[in-house]
């Protein structure tokens, strides 16, 4: 039988002291067997019930294990506080190894790896398995984990989670060419009770001209409390929209023509919030099409949503970002920085309507619209009530029914949804109809299907109060609408197809005076003009067809994309003006490179935008762009350049930085456009960032776009030498994070939202030593509310290695010392030793044959986190030099008393610190 060669040794080891045992009394160790005699320190993996509460400091002999810190390993377990409170005592005192049960070499065998449980609840058992630095504990069966026999159908709120108040703010700037723009828009979220929350949102812009007055302007866009009860429902008091009655928070309405606008009251409702589900948020898409790069700004009525910064042809529009809900979306194209047109398109974004639980909600209060101020007319706009009720049929199919009285005025709405499966075929339906008290009706219909191809078509026609003549309704909400949008994308030879068609009639009403010849002016007096009559302009017709076809191909490191489209745009204002026609043909070709650099990346683009309108000459753009992203330590940097030149003497220049870190996100461009008139220069910045205060103290945080999150302290280097990286931590979608020593850090995540926490060693080799998370085990999973908030602290284990040579007075080497300052095996025959300290250490003390001697510990060189210190000359030190904090620890206090009659010293004791 082959035996491996560890196995030989430790049996050799084994042997020779039981050997020893006869006559353990009459002789001393064996040199070299000190160690063992005496135990030594070890990291060890504690593990109970197949969970690990990562590594530990053990003290390790030849028969027992004891932890240093039973009550940290209890709590990382995660067991009862019952079952705490009774293994501590247990975890406290040492435990025999049973190193004979473990499985050899980490191979499990039938019996192995397993120790019955003891009956009494306050012992426990172990078995060490040295080849692999486990500790296995196995305590009492009545401290068994339970499964639960049903699981629980919502998300339970972490019991970790404090009240905070969450700010999160964003600034943009902007200007040139004599005008100014800031903009400012915030939100606050404060925690109350356990169930509840504050949350508000406001913005404020200020806009000046030279040569006009500056106009300022602040709205208050909602501020309400909000208490949930049982799981199931909830209550929200104050000034709010619609957006949480198409999210989980306030269920599943998509209402689509009910009228829900603002209001200042009460809604009572169901929630969805706390289901456990990964219900998918499902958008309709936005597509824009361009004829040159412009800033698109799109708007929900007066609300401004979000910005882009689009290149010419068919865009399609990011809206993960876009509140939950059914609107329409107003999109402002500004080219040169010029307003040029809006296009207006119906959109929707919410959660998954499949669910089978019944829903409802009642609302009611005082209509305050968006952009009314205090005391407008506008402002007092009457009360509303609005009720939903949302019935399931099956899993995959539902019945909406809403009910709304605005100003006197009675509304329904009423929506069907349908959504079938079948193999890798995908439809999903839904048809709504609207009918009001004054004569108002509409009808929505839409139709998806996924296959190979993805196909969508909508149609809207909504007829208001107004949109007949002579009906006496002064402000109509719904106006006269006709609208279908269809497209169709897929793949093909490699590339991608799309084909789009929107056709958009709309009319406006609108109060005229009566004509000359209506009898309305009879007998009035002179300069006294009749009233106003209700009519109807001539309709305004639009109509625009688009194609394109894309494709992307590798070659060489280098990405080459084309796409080439065609359009056709007709516009009729029905006044009698001829018809506007536009159409044409567009060809875009990019070449671009990715070159990897030290923590970063460089890339190089060169793009050919050629566009061939009917009847005008062609608009040709090159365009030379050259961009750097670093990131290091979880922060990004990020710097761009690009020129651009045209084919009629226009040349454009843009210069951006933009930086992602502690403190927030920051962006900043200069941009200069030239043409024959002149030129003009502009400028931009932006600046968003967010903070928490707790009873943790104040967090800043670089995210935006959260109303809870997880607070991190990260513990102090006792070392004011050390700095650096010295945790890795990831929370929720947040990027990876590299916190530094004593840094405090708010990670943002989402509130009714089920997240990962991950706390990892941060790798960093240009610091002296190696740092450590101290209780690293599995990843903890969050539930938190809006305003609430997870302490989180993080301690670390800082260790020094030292690796040197020590010598005595005369050269010797010091064979055999023993390292009083750390739990460390005693040095080699040539003196050399490996020496780990939690603090950096400036001496080395020795106990070598009776004798104290002291090493100083100088670094010659730096190798990763090793410091090599070389040979070093130690010299004698009486006991009472000794620094207290050494001499008093237990270890060292046993090695005095166990190797003193070892050493045979006669007349000199080192116990009254005598030297040579």
């Amino acid at each position: 039988m082959l035996i491996p060669a560890p196995a030989l040794t430790r049996l050799a080891m084994a042997l020779a002291l039981t050997l020893a045992v006869p006559v353990v009394h009459a002789r001393p160790v064996p040199a070299g067997f000190e160690d063992l005699a005496s135990g030594q320190s070890e990291r060890v993996d504690v593990r109970l019930f197949g969970h690990s509460a990562g590594l530990w400091s053990a003290w390790v002999t030849l028969d027992t294990v004891q932890l240093d810190q039973p009550a940290r390993i209890l709590d990382a377990l995660g067991l009862a506080a019952d079952a705490r409170d009774a293994l501590q005592a247990a975890l406290a005192a040492p435990l025999p190894r049973n190193s004979h049960l473990a499985c050899p070499y980490g191979q499990p065998n039938p019996g192995c790896g397993w120790i019955d449980s003891p009956d009494d609840p306050t012992q426990v058992h172990a078995i060490f398995d040295e080849s692999e630095g486990v500790l296995l504990l196995f305590p009492a069966r009545q401290w068994l984990p339970r499964q639960s026999a049903e699981r629980s159908p919502f998300h339970q709120v972490s019991e970790q989670a404090q009240n905070a108040l969450l700010q999160q703010q964003t600034v943009n700037v902007s200007g040139g060419d004599g005008y100014q723009a800031l903009s400012v828009q915030g939100s606050s979220v404060l925690g109350v009770l356990r169930n509840g929350h504050v949350a508000s949102g406001w913005n404020y812009s200020r806009q000046a001209r030279q040569g006009y007055r500056a106009h300022d302007r602040f709205q208050l866009d909602d501020l309400y409390y909000r208490h949930d009860f049982a799981q199931r429902h909830y209550l929200q008091l104050g000034r709010m929209d619609r957006r949480n009655l198409s999210s989980q928070q306030g269920g599943t309405f998509s209402f689509g023509m009910l009228p829900l606008d603002r209001f200042e009251g009460l809604r009572l409702g169901t929630t969805q919030a706390y289901v456990d589900t990964e219900a998918s948020i499902a958008s309709t898409p936005l597509t824009v099409l361009l004829g040159r790069d412009a800033r698109v700004d799109a708007f929900d009525g007066e609300r401004l949503l979000q910005t882009f910064y689009l290149q010419a042809g068919v865009n399609e529009l990011d809206t993960r970002r876009f509140p939950l809900g059914s609107y329409a979306v107003t999109l402002r194209i500004y080219e040169d920085g010029r307003f040029v047109r809006s296009e207006e398109a119906p959109f929707s974004r919410g959660g998954d309507w499949s669910d089978r639980s019944l829903q409802w909600f009642v609302q009611g209060g005082r209509r305050r619209a968006y952009g009314a101020r205090t005391g407008d007319s506008r402002d007092v706009s009457g009360t509303a009530v609005q009720a939903g009720l949302r019935v399931p049929f099956a899993r995959n199919y539902g019945l909406t029914a809403g009910v709304a009285r605005v100003a006197d005025t009675g509304y329904g709405e009423l929506r069907l949804e349908g959504r079938q499966q079948v193999g890798g075929h995908d439809l999903q339906a839904m048809v709504g109809v609207l009918s009001g008290g004054d004569g108002s009706h509409g009808l929505q219909q839409q139709l998806s299907y996924r296959h190979y191809a993805s196909w969508n078509v909508y149609r809207q026609r909504l007829r208001g109060g107004a949109c007949q003549a002579g009906t006496p309704v002064r402000h109509d909400r719904f106006g006269c609408v006709d609208a279908l949008s269809a497209s169709v994308s897929a793949p093909l030879f490699g590339g991608s197809l799309y084909l789009g068609y929107t056709r958009r009639r709309s009319f406006t009403p609108e109060w005229r005076l009566p004509g000359d010849d209506d009898g309305a002016w009879t007998g009035l007096p002179p300069g006294l003009p009749p009233s106003h009559v209700p009519t109807l302009r001539p309709a305004q017709t639009a109509r625009s067809l688009q194609a394109s076809y894309s494709f992307t191909r590798q070659w060489r490191g280098v990405s080459i994309g084309s796409r080439l489209g065609v359009w056709q745009q007709n516009t009729d204002s029905g006044i009698g003006q001829a018809h506007v026609r536009d159409r044409g043909v567009s060809l875009n070709i990019a070449v671009s490179r990715l070159r990897r650099v030290e923590h970063g990346s460089v890339q190089q683009r060169v793009a050919l935008d050629m566009r061939q309108p009917q009847h005008r000459r062609p608009d040709t753009r090159l365009g030379l762009s050259h961009s750097l992203r670093q990131e290091h330590d979880g922060d990004a940097r990020d710097l761009g350049v690009e020129l651009g030149a045209y084919n009629d003497d226009r040349y454009s220049a843009l210069a951006s930085a933009r930086i992602d870190n502690r403190i927030g996100q920051s962006g900043v461009a200069l941009s200069y456009y030239r043409h024959d008139g002149g030129g003009e220069l502009s400028y931009s910045g932006s600046h968003t960032s967010g903070l928490s205060l707790s009873a943790g103290g104040l967090h800043w945080g670089g995210a935006h776009g959260a109303d809870a999150g997880v607070v991190v302290s990260v513990d102090d280097a006792r070392d004011l030498e050390l700095d650096g990286a010295a945790a890795d931590i990831r929370a929720g979608s947040n990027r990876r994070r590299i916190l530094h020593f004593g840094e405090r850090r708010l990670l943002p995540l989402g509130g009714y939202q089920r997240h990962r926490v991950d706390v990892q060693d941060a790798s960093a080799h240009d610091s002296d030593a190696a740092v450590r998370v101290a209780r690293l085990g599995a990843a903890q999973h969050a539930f938190l509310l809006p305003g609430k908030v997870i302490a989180l602290p993080v301690t670390l284990d800082v260790t020094y290695t030292f690796i040197g040579n020590a010598r005595d007075i005369a050269g010797a080497p010091l064979e055999g010392a023993r390292i009083l300052n750390a739990p460390v095996p005693s040095l080699g025959r040539d003196g050399g030793f490996i020496a780990e300290f939690p603090q950096r250490e400036p001496m080395l003390y020795l106990l070598r044959a009776g004798d104290l001697l002291q090493c100083p510990l100088t670094v010659r060189e730096r190798r990763s986190v090793v410091l090599l210190v070389g040979q070093v000359r130690c010299e004698p030190l009486a006991l009472d030099r000794l620094p207290a904090p050494i001499r008093y620890q237990a270890r060292v206090q046993r090695l005095l008393n166990e190797l003193a009659p070892v050493a045979g010293r006669n007349e000199r004791n080192v116990m009254r610190g005598g030297a040579r």
